[in-house]
């Protein structure tokens, strides 16, 4: 039995070398792998032409669900750079981070974001306009650690992610105050953050952990909260809009728009691009 676990490890070793020498590259860019859409698209705004990125997580795909393959986990040992949300939004980064060499700086984008009782416990941080300009900055910080020649360069990028950070923190004050209602009905808990920032209640259809389809007690509640609350649209994701959604519509006469967490975009969106389609679709609701 013992030989024969040699021999299995040994077989384990040698695809996993075989497949790190698939990926080797000979592009002197930065290697940065990213785990899902939104940590791609703040890669890309910093890393411009000096990194090549890659998205593990298919965009489309829900990163909740994602698991990486042997192949992804050994493209990952290759790499410059991993990044990653944390707070639970992978579930399967801990193990890979644990098994990944000294060589590969890892960004935990969640590490320095301030949370507080109205939003702990939801993972979608980048919603709130600070907590990304937190996020762009750590992933700046790691390219200019792994490739110190280029550091102004990413410092520039930075720089203007900044300025556009701020024009749309104004905007949304601006949409803020525009407001005539102040709740929302979403399909999940993926919004106290952008929805902390505008001073709205997001109702979550589907609670904290988005499993399972709500109760008939739930479904009755979630209608008397609309019509309590004079609701007139409620808000499913790009992702696909559930039976469950569409049968609270036609319950209580509600439209369905698209509110975006950002968490994949089949049409390559970037961050600024969906959250003014937000701003949007809020004014639209809830004006």
């Amino acid at each position: 039995m013992k030989k024969l676990s040699i021999i299995i490890l040994a077989i384990i070793q040698t695809l996993i070398f075989a497949s790190c020498k698939s990926v080797t590259t000979d592009s002197d860019k930065l290697q940065v792998y990213t785990s899902f859409y939104a940590m791609y698209d703040f890669a890309k705004q910093i890393g411009g032409d000096k990194a090549d990125v890659y998205l593990l997580c298919p965009s489309g795909q829900e990163p909740h669900d994602f698991e990486p393959t042997a192949q992804d986990i050994a493209k990952l040992s290759q790499s410059d750079v991993f990044i990653y949300n944390g707070m639970g939004m992978e579930h399967w980064t801990d193990s890979v981070t644990a098994s990944l060499n000294g060589d590969v700086a890892i960004v935990k984008a969640t590490d320095k974001i301030k949370l507080n009782k109205f939003t702990a416990g939801d993972p979608h941080v980048w919603l709130n306009p600070d907590n990304a300009y937190t996020q762009l900055r750590a992933i700046a910080e790691a390219y200019k650690s792994k490739d110190p020649a280029n550091k102004d360069y990413y410092e520039k990028n930075l720089k203007e992610c900044k300025e556009k950070i701020e024009r749309l923190k104004q905007d949304l004050e601006t949409a803020k105050n525009m407001f005539s209602s102040h709740s929302i009905v979403v399909s999940h808990y993926a919004y106290s953050h952008l929805c902390d920032v505008i001073d709205v209640s997001p109702y979550a259809v589907n609670g904290t952990d988005n499993s399972g389809d709500p109760t008939p007690q739930r479904m009755a509640e979630i209608e008397n909260y609309i019509k309590d609350n004079n609701i007139k649209y409620i808000f499913t994701e790009p992702l696909g809009t559930s039976d469950i959604m569409k049968a609270i519509a036609k319950d209580t006469g509600c439209e369905i728009l698209v509110l975006d967490p950002f968490e994949g975009s089949s049409e390559n969106k970037d961050y600024f691009n969906v959250m003014y389609e937000n701003i949007a679709a809020l004014t639209q609701a809830l004006n």
